[in-house]
C-alpha cells in the first residue's frame, strides 16, 4: 500500500516536472532585433541586434554617430569590443563580465492587470534595482529562453527572454529597448569572426 501511494506521488510529480518543463523552449539559435528609443522625447536612437548560437552571442548597437559590437562566449573568461567611429576602428579585450559591476539589490515580479503582449509571446514584468541606483523595468517571455540568456549582465537571472527593458538612470533619460523582431533561423558561424586587422587595438 506504502508502495503503491508512493509510486503515484512519484508519478504526478514527474508529470508535473516535464509539464513544467515543457512549456518552456530552449532555443540554440536566435537573432533579435531592438528598437533603441528614448522615453523623454520619444525618438528612436538606434537599434541593437543580437545573435546566439550555442555559448556564442553577439550584440551590435547602432548609434549615428557609433556602432558597438560584443562579442562573447560563455565558456571563455573574456570579449572583444569593437567600437567603429566614422573611419575609426577600435577593438578591447576584456573580462567578461566585467569586473566591478554593480550589484543587484532587489528584483521583484510585479503583476500587471492586463497583459502585455509583444511579438505574439505573453510577457511577465519584473523590476531590478542596481547599487549604483539604476532601475531595470524588463518584460519577458518564460516561453523561450535561449543557450546565452545574459546578452545584458543584468538578465542572468531572468527565467525567460527579454523582449523589452527600460533602463532608468539615478539622472538623465529613460532608455527603452524593445524586441521588432525574432528569427530562429540557423546562424552562420562567420556572423562571429573578428578580423583584427582591421581594427587599432586598446589594451
Amino acid at each position: 500500500m506504502k508502495r503503491s501511494i508512493l509510486l503515484f506521488f512519484m508519478a504526478v510529480f514527474m508529470l508535473s516536472y516535464f509539464s513544467i518543463n515543457a512549456q518552456t523552449k530552449n532555443i540554440g539559435e536566435c537573432t533579435l532585433q531592438y528598437c533603441i528609443t528614448k522615453l523623454d522625447t520619444n525618438d528612436t536612437i538606434g537599434v541593437k541586434w543580437v545573435y546566439v548560437k550555442g555559448d556564442q552571442c553577439k550584440t551590435i548597437i547602432v548609434h549615428p554617430q557609433l556602432t558597438q559590437t560584443l562579442f562573447f562566449n560563455t565558456q571563455l573568461p573574456t570579449a572583444i569590443i569593437t567600437k567603429d567611429i566614422g573611419a575609426s576602428h577600435y577593438l578591447q579585450e576584456v573580462p567578461y563580465p566585467p569586473i566591478g559591476q554593480p550589484t543587484l539589490i532587489s528584483m521583484k515580479e510585479i503583476v500587471k492587470d492586463s497583459t502585455v503582449q509583444i511579438l505574439g509571446y505573453n510577457c511577465k514584468y519584473v523590476e531590478m534595482t542596481w547599487s549604483d541606483g539604476v532601475v531595470y523595468q524588463i518584460w519577458y517571455t518564460s516561453d523561450i529562453i535561449t543557450t546565452v540568456n545574459s546578452f545584458e549582465i543584468a538578465f542572468k537571472e531572468i527565467a525567460g527572454l527579454v523582449l523589452s527593458y527600460n533602463i532608468i538612470p539615478q539622472s538623465g533619460s529613460t532608455i527603452q529597448y524593445r524586441a521588432t523582431s525574432i528569427d530562429f533561423s540557423p546562424i552562420p558561424l562567420n556572423q562571429f569572426n573578428i578580423y583584427r586587422t582591421q581594427y587599432q587595438i586598446i589594451d
